[in-house]
């Protein structure tokens, strides 16, 4: 018996909670206990601001509003209320140093939210509101994150960075740091060894005497260590919309991983949405570090103005790999940020169809679960020219290599090691690699 809410289950919540209904009945109608509705609504209830409800009124929800006297607070000659009480007025909450916002005492007992109270639609105060889509897709999200591992801030990550890494360069044991410095790293020396291994530090595990020496372990299921469940924020799919409205011509470039099999090689996968072109990046391991490592390459092969125009924004899912954002974003020798990266929604690949629907390719030299290992630079590079320089029908049968020279000219294209390959000899099956 499945006893989390499903999303039918919410939008019963959500039809109720407008009805009026209590939580003993909402649990009867769901069959849920009236505890288990509570915190629903508790947990996933949705906090809006005055500052964001449309109204016809001018906007005021100081708790001194009615029997506020002020007057001509913006001490402007144009103002149209300049004569009357500023509390008429909508920009009186901003300007006045008395302000207090006056905060429904409602929000603190149940039901918790302002679906079903009579005054929502007059009432100009913060409210909370619980929506069945909305709450499902927190909770979504939250699933998804609890299974994700330890959890890193990137502030805390370059903190912990800049005391372990030096010392370690210097021979120091990781447990020898971890006791000495107790009050700075407080975190156990198995952890930092993790973080260690995961590439997550600018030292990685051959900058470890012993490490080397012993026999590796199999390899167990489990979470991969993850940085900041907070790197998503201001960078989620509905930050990407808002930030693509403004800037419409703006070219977008989709982000993944392909897995041959699990703790092998895997492909970073970059597609070019106006031409179709798909870039791929062999790497040992899927971690962060591998994903930054290939940036820095980027960097180093393309101008600083090359790499500002072909990758302006990056669409990705969620993955742990792609967990460190500031990494990709910015040029570590300018502190100069190059490009903003975006996450998709939780279980939305359609959000970067594109770039999903191009795997097939890979597809046909690698099956699903069939390793990568015999894959090196040159021959993913090979692999690379092939697939883009296949015609595509959605393209009207061109390549999109063709495309991609046309839009971005022959010196980039070969900077990133594309070449058209003729038709006819175009290799789509593992006969590549014989």
């Amino acid at each position: 018996m499945n006893n989390h809410l499903t999303l039918a289950d919410r939008e019963k919540i959500q039809d109720l909670l407008k009805e009026g209904l209590s939580f003993g009945q909402i649990a009867t109608e769901i069959g849920k206990c009236k505890t288990t509705v509570s915190r629903e609504i508790k947990a996933y209830r949705k906090y809006v601001s005055s500052k964001d409800i449309a109204t016809f009124m001018p906007k005021n929800v100081c708790v001194y509003r009615y029997e506020c006297d002020i007057k001509n607070i913006c001490k402007s000659s144009e103002c149209f209320y300049r004569t009357k009480k500023c509390k008429v007025c909508g920009k009186c909450n901003e300007k006045c140093e008395k302000f207090k916002e006056d905060i429904c005492i409602k929000h603190d007992k149940p039901p918790y939210v302002c679906n079903g109270c009579d005054k929502k639609v007059r009432c100009q105060l913060s409210k909370y509101i619980y929506s069945a889509k909305d709450a499902h897709n927190m909770y979504l999200e939250k699933l998804s994150e609890s299974r994700s591992g330890i959890t890193l801030s990137e502030e805390e990550l370059n903190r912990l960075d800049k005391i372990i890494s030096p010392k370690i360069k210097k021979g120091q044991s990781v447990r020898n740091i971890c006791i000495q410095n107790r009050d700075d790293i407080m975190l156990s020396d198995k952890t930092i060894y993790k973080y260690i291994h995961e590439r997550i530090f600018e030292i990685d595990d051959f900058a470890l005497r012993r490490k080397l020496s012993r026999k590796p372990r199999k390899k167990q299921a489990g979470p991969q260590c993850k940085i900041d469940k907070k790197c998503r924020e201001n960078r989620t799919y509905d930050d990407f919309l808002k930030f693509m409205a403004e800037r419409s011509d703006t070219p977008v470039f989709e982000m993944d991983t392909v897995e041959g099999i699990k703790g092998g090689k895997v492909l970073l996968t970059l597609l070019f949405r106006n031409c179709n072109l798909q870039l791929y990046f062999i790497r040992e391991a899927n971690t962060a570090g591998s994903v930054t490592e290939i940036f820095d390459s980027l960097r180093q092969n393309l101008t600083e103005e090359e790499f500002n125009i072909l990758f302006p924004v990056i669409l990705t899912d969620r993955g742990s790999e792609f967990s460190n954002p500031t990494e990709i974003e910015i040029n570590k020798h300018t502190g100069i940020k190059q490009t903003h990266v975006f996450y998709c929604d939780p279980k939305c690949s359609e959000q970067k169809a594109q770039c999903e629907r191009n795997h097939e390719f890979v597809r046909y030299y690698f099956a699903k679960g069939k390793s990568f290992d015999i894959l090196d630079e040159e021959k993913t590079i090979l692999m690379t020219n092939h697939i883009n320089s296949y015609g595509r029908r959605i393209l009207n049968d061109r390549a999109p290599i063709d495309i991609f020279i046309g839009i971005y000219g022959e010196e980039i294209a070969k900077k990133l090691s594309l070449r058209k390959i003729p038709a006819d000899v175009i290799i789509l099956n593992t006969g590549l690699f014989e």
